[in-house]
């Protein structure tokens, strides 16, 4: 079976970025690394390939950055953080959109690779797929998830903490006496989705207090999601003094479902977004929300990306951003907790 980079990286306990560096003669692995590596490649008989091989010269001081979805302003906030740094350290970026297509992400990525960029800033699709996943473990460069991650491959990311957000979001409402609350969800695929469903689940728990499965929608993220969600609700019946919302896009869609069919907020029907995007304040009632530190996520991201391509053995790491609960008119908080 003909060595691959993989096989070499196996045999010697470094990773698949460090031995790629290494037959590249990258000088900065160190001379004792250099040597293990290049002798296990000679000893399984390695042969490099020529058009993967001439993909990278020295540093071109250019990043790829992958968005997932170019309509939504989470992500263009969290660009524009990743420029700010980018900028900083002397990069140029190349930017694409996924529109949440795996394929789409992986072209992209070939794309960049061809353009001979020193990293990759990803935001991933919903993909949980094993062979995108593979995809990944191949990359010649390092490459930082901000947001999202794929599972098998979180210490690869930058996140904001969603388990202890949601968490928080469904300890006020049901601290607060609400126990019929209507909770649309984010993609079952996506990690921001896991992690948030686990931070209402011990909300629940912790409180002793059965969770209404019912009361569970799945939704993309749009606007017209939130809309068609709370209208298919009201048609069943079902009675709810509270909607919790995967986004802020989700929650505009609510809000004008609510005043289509006469019902209040706060006083009739509480609703709380999440992510704090820029338009959120605006909205009618103003949105009580999740604050995401967009911006500082994009930055720190492009940070973090910037240590591996100066030291490409550095160990990757998760780190999460915190969050917080921002209160405005859409729910009945006193005025002097709001923000």
């Amino acid at each position: 079976m003909r060595a691959t980079l993989k096989t070499i990286a196996e045999a010697t306990g470094f990773s698949i970025n460090t031995v790629s560096r290494v037959l590249r003669n990258d000088h900065r692995i160190s001379n004792e690394t250099s040597i293990l590596i290049k002798g296990k490649a000679e000893e399984l008989g390695y042969i490099p390939d020529a058009i993967a091989s001439s993909m990278r010269k020295p540093r071109s001081m250019t990043i790829g950055v992958v968005s997932a979805d170019s309509s939504n302003p989470f992500f263009s906030e969290v660009i524009r953080g990743i420029g700010e740094k980018a900028e900083e350290l002397g990069y140029q970026m190349l930017i694409g959109n996924t529109e949440e297509n795996a394929s789409k992400e992986e072209h992209l990525i070939k794309l960049f690779l061809s353009r001979k960029v020193d990293g990759l800033l990803v935001m991933p699709t919903f993909e949980k797929d094993e062979k995108h996943r593979a995809f990944y473990s191949t990359l010649p460069v390092p490459y930082i998830f901000a947001g999202r991650y794929i599972e098998g491959l979180e210490n690869h990311s930058i996140l904001h903490s969603d388990e202890y957000g949601e968490r928080s979001v469904f300890e006020y409402l049901l601290r607060n006496g609400h126990r019929s609350i209507l909770y649309l969800s984010g993609p079952e695929n996506v990690s921001n989705t896991e992690a948030r469903d686990r931070g209402m689940e011990e909300a629940y728990n912790d409180l002793g207090l059965a969770i209404e499965r019912k009361n569970i929608f799945h939704l993309t993220g749009h606007a017209e999601d939130g809309y068609h969600a709370v209208n298919t609700a009201l048609n069943r019946g079902m009675e709810f003094s509270a909607v919790v919302c995967f986004n802020d896009i989700i929650a505009m869609g609510v809000l004008k479902s609510l005043s289509e069919n006469d019902l209040s907020v706060p006083d009739d029907v509480e609703v709380i977004g999440y992510d704090n995007l820029m338009f959120s304040q605006f909205m009618q009632p103003s949105l009580s929300t999740v604050d995401v530190p967009k911006h500082r996520l994009g930055y720190k991201a492009m940070e973090v990306l910037n240590e591996h391509i100066e030291n490409p053995e550095l160990p990757y790491r998760t780190e999460n951003l915190p969050v917080r609960l921002v209160f405005r008119d859409s729910t009945a908080r006193e005025k002097i907790r709001r923000s």
